[in-house]
């Protein structure tokens, strides 16, 4: 079955655009392929802790704590592991555990 594509409009600043256009035509493909291309790449894997903190929002790990005091530290890694998978990663370890 075919993935299904969906129109998202997409900010970007000029000088990011200007960049992301310039990869396209090096690479030869479209600025939609290119994004495309780069945000699944990114998002493929279990990021670093170190990388990972570089995408958090403000205070992220603050918030989170508050919400999950009773978690010891190994359980609360576990949860931030299991976010990092994807759907089917997240389906197979459920199986497995199941």
């Amino acid at each position: 079955m075919p993935s299904q594509s969906y129109k998202f409009v997409l900010r970007l600043p000029d000088e990011l655009r200007e960049r992301v256009s310039e990869a396209s035509r090096l690479y030869r493909r479209s600025i939609n392929s290119e994004i495309t291309a780069r945000l699944e790449q990114s998002l493929m894997g279990i990021p670093e802790d170190v990388a990972e903190s570089h995408l958090e929002p403000p205070f992220f790990r603050q918030i989170e704590t508050t919400f999950r005091r009773d978690l010891s530290d190994d359980e609360d890694r576990l949860i931030r592991l299991y976010r990092r998978l994807s759907t089917q990663q997240r389906r197979a370890l459920i199986e497995l555990l199941s």
